[in-house]
């Protein structure tokens, strides 16, 4: 099982804006989705992804606001910028095809 943000580490970003995407969402809950959606295999910790956060916050391809709680601590939900879904659209598909690629290499390792 991989217990790290490494294993994902140059996929982080699309990661997110797929998941902000189809929802705005706070980033304990984008830990667990991106923990559910990996089947448990892969993991994030919330520090890791905060910065993340702050780097496509500056990239302007995210931003963010705060939900007060009647019942709790607000939160700061965060959502996907007209910016950030030009970026999604444009390199999907090149992040997938480098799966592909990646794939074919640790093949011919064998």
């Amino acid at each position: 099982m991989f217990k790290s943000s490494e294993f994902i580490k140059g996929y982080t970003e699309i990661i997110v804006c797929a998941l902000l995407k189809e929802k705005d969402d706070y980033i304990y809950s984008l830990v667990k989705r991106i923990t559910e959606s990996g089947g448990g295999e892969v993991q994030i910790t919330n520090p890791s992804l905060l910065m993340i956060m702050k780097k496509l916050m500056a990239e302007e391809k995210i931003t963010s606001y705060k939900v007060e709680s009647v019942s709790g601590v607000d939160r700061r939900y965060y959502s996907l910028t007209d910016k950030g879904k030009a970026y999604y659209e444009e390199y999907r598909e090149l992040f997938i095809g480098s799966l592909d690629t990646l794939k074919n290499l640790i093949k011919e390792g064998k």
